[in-house]
């Protein structure tokens, strides 16, 4: 008889009980967290979590101008914007010299024009709707935080703060999922300064590995998620399948490294006093410069193994 073998819960001894990331992202992490708790209040936290239903799209969605306005009226909804006052551009780069573009395609990118906020989305995979409510989510973010001027591009984690914000808003699933890709052509998106965001950052798939340039790691993600759920007072998030397989690991190892760290609803660190800090990330060796962000060509073994695991 076949029998499949259940997840073990966060606390489980097959999970890894240390910190998924290193103790200065933790402390960015967890710090930015609670500021956004004092900016905008612990109302995200009590929503239900946004996650891939119909519900965020009309029925037959294929991806129209219609349906896509749709999709940013519903997000901006959740996301406590007035829809109103924003401007929505849509364009289609997909006939673009990819080699002119030195590989990268915009999907998106935040602007403000005679003070109204701008963000554009490039409809050539809005199809995907959970690929396109990753992107709008993000564009948002910009939104609530540049826009409402909480800070500025003077600050140099801006872009990974407004990932990390679109966790906070319950649109982590979203965020998480998109962060790597794979197919059968190179795909994922980045983020260049000002808010611009790019295909690139997410992912761009490799016969030889994967390449990825961006802001937050699936570590990242996954311990953010975990703090995220943390504060949700939720130690077996129901929602945590529908996280892919390797940010679903480091979210329950960081609720393993949570619930033994921390007294609930509270953060291992708590020297910053919830001021945010900013980590700058030293590129390493093999990463290539392009135009202020870093691309990194990663060949290890995927996928992951999970945390724990050793060699045999």
């Amino acid at each position: 008889m076949n029998k499949e073998r259940e997840a073990p819960p966060p606390w489980s001894p097959a999970v890894s009980t240390e910190c998924p990331v290193g103790v200065a992202h933790q402390a960015w992490i967890e710090a930015s967290i609670t500021w956004f708790v004092q900016e905008f209040g612990r109302d995200p936290l009590t929503r239900p979590i946004v996650l891939p239903r119909s519900d965020l799209r009309s029925a037959g969605y294929t991806g129209t101008p219609e349906q896509v306005d749709d999709v940013v009226a519903k997000t901006c909804e959740l996301m406590e914007i007035d829809r109103s006052e924003l401007t929505v551009e849509l364009f289609d780069r997909s006939d673009e010299d990819a080699a002119a573009q030195e590989g990268k395609r915009a999907v998106g990118h935040y602007y403000v024009k005679d003070g109204r906020a701008v963000i554009g989305l490039d409809v050539t995979e809005a199809s995907d709707a959970a690929y396109l409510i990753a992107v709008i989510a993000h564009e948002l973010c910009h939104v609530r935080l540049l826009g409402e001027e909480r800070i500025t591009t003077e600050r140099k984690d801006h872009e990974r703060l407004t990932d990390l914000l679109t966790v906070y808003f319950g649109f982590g699933v979203f965020s998480t999922n998109a962060a790597l890709r794979f197919g059968e052509t190179t795909r994922g998106f980045s983020v260049q300064p000002l808010g611009d965001l790019d295909e690139r950052t997410l992912n761009a798939a490799r016969n030889d590995g994967y390449s990825r340039l961006g802001y937050l790691t699936e570590r990242e993600f996954g311990y953010a998620m975990a703090c995220y759920a943390w504060l949700r007072d939720e130690t077996e998030p129901p929602w945590a399948g529908h996280l892919d397989p390797g940010p679903r690991a480091f979210l329950r190892q960081g609720l393993a490294y949570l619930s033994r760290s921390a007294p609930p609803g509270e953060f291992p660190t708590r020297r910053t006093g919830g001021v945010p800090v900013s980590v700058r990330v030293v590129p390493k060796p093999d990463l290539v410069w392009l135009g202020g962000l870093y691309l990194m060509f990663d060949r290890t073994e995927w996928p992951p193994r999970a945390p724990g695991h050793r060699p045999t």
